[in-house]
Parts: structure tokens; C-alpha cells; sequence
């Protein structure tokens, strides 16, 4: 799979017997993750526009659908509940069928929108690095939502899990999606490096990482910078790399012009499937 239109692109994550998360989490040192055939991802909240969906709101900030078997996924919620509740019905992403959230790190563009997913899913479980403020947690609580504190990588669903934080600053975590294909790691900013990231989720759960899709905080690197992230991804195993939100134009440069099959060009509204 090379470089999408971005038009085409989202994830969402199909997966065999998956579990709800109050039936039984356990570290992934316990339970072993399992993996799923197909993952497709959809972008609700991006801050690159979609040229071929004026219609769509443009903010400042990331929102992924994920669906794995029986469970759908929210990873991040984006910065307000307006845009969020805006581009779902725009896309036809009904929120009140999601099982669980998981949120990368405490930043607003990540969490802004927890509030429209409070009005439609109410008391739903969000996962968040056990380093997140307490301020943060209690406003997520506040919201009728109920908080799951991750301090090590945790199976979430067969084949999803929620890695381990690393700290950037702030203490930030990642989902992580294992198909027949390798990993589908998602990260909202990447805040302790993307590469480390990546490095983490093949680390702990044993597999490479094959699509690494979303925010790297990279929007001031240097080239030769972007060059080397994209170098050690490579070399980690990923095959797929589609910087969205904060990854910035000279990574997406970089591997436009260098490494354009390894390029997924992602944007609001984009669909990405990983497909055995």
C-alpha cells in the first residue's frame, strides 16, 4: 500500500472477539495482546483541511475513530465539542457506540472535546497516562466519564492496547493495533519522539510496527531532523507513515520526496485500512 488520496483515508480497527475493557484489562505482561485481520482508521479532528470535504471542520488538534471486533475506540477527543460533534455527523461516526476512550496527554486539542463525548456516551471508561494531572483527570470525571489510569502497556481488546507512557513532557501514551500485517501505532503528538514511541510498542509487545499515523511534533524540526526520524522508523520495521496534526510541511516533505511508498498522506476526513 503506497501513498492514499487523501480522501480515501481513515482507521478503524476490526478485530476478532474483542473485549470490553471492564471484562477483564490486564497488562499485556499477563495476557497476551492476539491480533486482528484488518484495522481502517478515521480522522474526525485534524488540522490539515480535506480538499475534496470543505464541509468539514478544520481545527487545531487530532480525534481518530478506531473499531476492533465489537469494540469502537476513540483516540483523543480534539480541541472543542463543536467541531467534534460537527464532523462525526459529517461522517456519519455515531459516538454513542464507542466502548472506550483512550487519551494520548492532557493538551486541550486532545481533550477539548471529551464533552460532547460525555453528552452521548455517558460514564463511558477513557484511558489516560497515569502521569496526567489531577486538575485534568478531575475535570474528565467531572464529565460523568470514568478515568483508567495506564502505567504499564495494557490489553485493552484482542489486539489493541494501550502503551506504556513515556514521558515527553507531558506523560503521554500511544494505541497500538496488532495486525497480520505488523503494528498500527497511533499517537496524538508524540511528545517523547515518535521514534521512541515506535520503538516501545515493538518492544513490548513483540511484533514490528507496520503504519505509524498521526501527530510527531515536528512542525520546527530541520530537515536533516526529519530525515533521521523517518530514517529510524524505517529501520524499526514501519512501512506506512502518515504525520497528521503537529507533525508539521517538512516531514510530509521529506517523505513526499524521498520516501513517497512509505508516504500516507492523511487529512480531516481521511480513511486508512490495514488490510491482511
Amino acid at each position: 500500500m503506497a501513498a492514499l488520496a487523501a480522501a480515501a483515508l481513515a482507521i478503524v480497527i476490526l478485530a476478532l472477539g474483542a473485549k470490553r475493557p471492564e471484562e477483564g484489562v490486564r497488562p499485556a505482561s499477563e495476557l497476551r495482546c492476539g491480533w486482528v485481520e484488518r484495522a481502517k482508521v478515521t480522522v474526525l479532528i485534524d488540522n490539515n483541511p480535506n480538499p475534496s470535504r470543505p464541509d468539514l471542520a478544520v481545527e487545531w488538534g487530532i480525534s481518530l475513530l478506531v473499531r476492533a471486533g465489537n469494540a469502537t475506540i476513540l483516540f483523543d477527543a480534539g480541541p472543542s465539542p463543536e467541531a467534534l460533534k460537527h464532523n462525526c455527523e459529517a461522517l456519519g461516526a455515531d459516538l454513542s457506540r464507542v466502548d472506550f476512550i483512550v487519551v494520548s496527554h492532557e493538551h486541550w486539542d486532545h481533550v477539548g472535546g471529551l464533552s460532547y463525548v460525555a453528552r452521548v456516551r455517558p460514564g463511558a471508561t477513557v484511558y489516560v497516562p497515569s502521569g496526567m494531572s489531577p486538575s485534568v483527570k478531575a475535570w474528565i470525571r467531572a464529565l460523568n466519564l470514568t478515568v483508567v489510569e495506564v502505567s504499564e502497556t495494557t490489553v485493552v481488546a484482542r489486539g489493541v492496547a494501550v502503551l506504556s507512557p513515556l514521558y515527553g513532557p507531558p506523560w503521554e501514551q500511544a494505541l497500538v493495533v496488532n495486525t497480520t500485517k505488523g503494528l498500527v501505532v497511533l499517537v496524538g503528538c508524540s511528545h517523547p519522539g515518535v521514534d521512541r514511541i515506535a520503538a516501545r510498542a515493538a518492544s513490548e509487545l513483540r511484533a514490528k510496527p507496520y503504519l505509524v499515523l498521526g501527530g510527531f511534533h515536528m512542525a520546527s524540526a530541520s530537515e536533516g531532523e526529519c530525515e533521521r526520524v523517518v530514517r529510524a522508523l524505517l529501520r524499526a520495521g514501519v512501512r506506512l507513515i502518515a504525520p497528521i496534526h503537529c507533525s508539521g510541511d517538512t516531514i510530509r516533505k521529506v517523505l513526499r520526496e524521498r520516501y513517497s511508498g512509505h508516504y500516507v498522506e492523511a487529512c480531516v476526513g481521511a480513511q486508512v485500512e490495514v488490510d491482511g
